[in-house]
């Protein structure tokens, strides 16, 4: 196949796939292939060019890891599919839940019951509850251990939740998300992350820059 046509049929198929909201460059348990996660009318795919045997299952090994890290439901009778749990579309969420799915060492069990996250900052471990609150579930994050002014880490915790989630702050020590439903999952997954915003987005922008350079290029690895 000619490489201009070869490029048509990977736009094409790109377009069908729809936005794409993370692409990992590496897999670094599957061959170093790049996998994408993709978004169309709350449909999202993960989708590799790769032809290694192997690559379905791993897709489907990603597949199930994303509905354990995130707020998403598998799509019955697919091994690559999953449906967001609402309407709403938290991208940076979802792009933390695939990489995550993709990077982290699928043999580790992921954490369950209370969520918690220790403070990289202090000795102190952050503590996340929710509840209902009228109309909409209310998440307050508090800090167990000994620090000076453990407030102020509480306070940044919750920063970083408005920072990737959009959420909302309903006091200096609670949020909630966007459209006021209940989002364990996504709350466990960012905590680590909202913790430390600037080493967040330092790394952020790293990715971004390997994304775009794999987007341009149509670089996902087929080998």
């Amino acid at each position: 196949m000619p490489p201009s046509a070869q490029k048509s049929r990977i736009v094409e198929q790109v377009k069908s796939l729809g936005q794409c909201i993370e692409l990992v460059s590496i897999d670094p348990h599957f061959h170093d292939v790049t996998i994408g996660l993709f978004i169309k009318d709350g449909l999202m795919t993960i989708f590799s060019y790769s032809t290694f045997d192997g690559i379905d299952a791993r897709i489907e090994q990603i597949r199930d890891r994303c509905v354990l890290l995130g707020d998403v439901d598998a799509v019955e009778r697919t091994s690559n599919q999953l449906r967001l749990i609402s309407d709403l579309q938290l991208d940076r969420a979802l792009r933390f839940m695939f990489t995550a799915a993709v990077e982290k060492d699928p043999a580790i069990e992921l954490p369950s019951g209370r969520i918690t996250a220790p403070d990289t900052k202090t000795k102190l471990t952050f503590v996340i509850e929710g509840e209902q609150v009228g109309d909409q579930y209310v998440y307050t994050v508090s800090t167990e251990g000994q620090a000076e002014r453990p407030e102020r880490r509480v306070m940044a915790a919750v920063g970083g939740f408005i920072r990737y989630s959009g959420c909302t702050r309903v006091d200096k020590h609670q949020f909630s998300f966007p459209d006021g439903k209940k989002y364990d999952n996504f709350a466990r997954l960012i905590l680590p992350l909202a913790r430390n915003v600037s080493a967040v987005e330092a790394q952020l922008e790293q990715d971004e820059m390997a994304g775009q350079m794999n987007t341009q290029t149509l670089g996902f690895a087929q080998s």
